[in-house]
């Protein structure tokens, strides 16, 4: 009987352990340092806002992660993730779906803007699409020299068009040019900035990345619920003073634009993958489910504060 009894309480003993190492594999690291994260933003732009607001509200720090965010532009951000200087990209998803259709193993593990938030503005004297046609298209970059040498282009006729977001957009609006398509009404099914990391750092890392991940979504909480502490971080980072343009930065970063919660649409990773076709042949082999780790988001939710 007192050996019976003594077998239960151990089988009780180690089903309370390891339910304790379940959760504790996915909770804060509370009683020890912080786990060190490197997460890379691939441009400056509005749409890093969830990574700036979650850094000053004390997400990080609460999900008892230590994150280090590095600017690293374009290509190089990808080159990055594959050598291991950093472990999460935060970037649009066509150069990690050309390094994966090159062979590397990389995984997308959550996505936040999926919406084509761009307008396609013009020359004063271009009233609509139609007469674009033979004409030269221009594509700037966020943030940089472009917008001064994209004016100096528009007024000697070089280029007649050029794609930018909305607040990009208000700003050229204010110099004559024209916004003749608002992308967005086109409904194209896109997959805007995702979250993408190694899928060795996944098995090695998994609890950090499920963490990260409620810092992202509970930062995006807060720029819904709270308008002016958005507007004051949009402005400090993008060193921006201009009310109007802070708003259209807000605006279009915010609302009906903003996820509720972190997802991955592969309808949207799909298209992106059929867009890298003509220029990376070996695209046409990848499949959107083979790209994406779906438990991440589902941790991350049924963990959620």
């Amino acid at each position: 009987m007192k050996i019976e009894q003594k077998r239960r309480a151990s089988a009780v003993c180690i089903g309370v352990g390891a339910a304790f190492l379940t959760i504790a594999a996915l909770a804060p690291s509370g009683f020890g340092a912080a786990d060190k994260l490197r997460v890379s933003n691939c441009y400056i732009g509005g749409a890093i806002l969830p990574l700036w607001m979650a850094k000053d509200t004390g997400f990080y720090e609460r999900e008892g992660l230590d994150f280090e965010q590095i600017w690293i532009q374009g290509n190089p951000a990808t080159a990055a993730l594959i050598a291991g200087e950093i472990d999460l990209l935060y970037c649009i998803p066509h150069n990690t779906i050309s390094a994966i259709a090159g062979g590397a193993d990389l995984v997308f593990v959550a996505s936040i803007y999926n919406r084509m938030q761009y307008r396609i503005v013009a020359a004063p004297s271009i009233d609509k699409m139609e007469q674009l046609r033979g004409k030269v298209v221009g594509v700037a970059r966020l943030h940089d020299v472009a917008h001064f040498y994209l004016r100096l282009a528009l007024k000697n006729g070089r280029v007649a068009a050029t794609i930018v977001n909305p607040a990009n957009a208000l700003v050229l609006e204010t110099w004559g040019f024209k916004t003749i398509l608002d992308i967005d009404s086109l409904n194209f099914p896109v997959i805007g900035n995702a979250v993408a990391t190694r899928r060795a750092l996944l098995k090695e890392r998994r609890s950090v990345v499920v963490r990260f991940v409620r810092a992202l979504a509970a930062s995006m909480r807060k720029i819904q619920d709270d308008p002016d502490l958005s507007k004051k971080v949009l402005a400090r980072n993008l060193r921006l003073q201009d009310k109007a343009i802070i708003e259209e930065n807000y605006r279009f970063n915010s609302g009906k634009n903003l996820e509720s919660f972190p997802t991955l649409p592969l309808d949207g990773l799909r298209y992106a993958i059929d867009s890298l076709a003509s220029t990376v042949p070996s695209a046409k082999n990848l499949k959107p489910e083979g790209l994406v780790d779906l438990t991440i988001l589902g941790d991350a939710a049924k963990t959620a504060p």
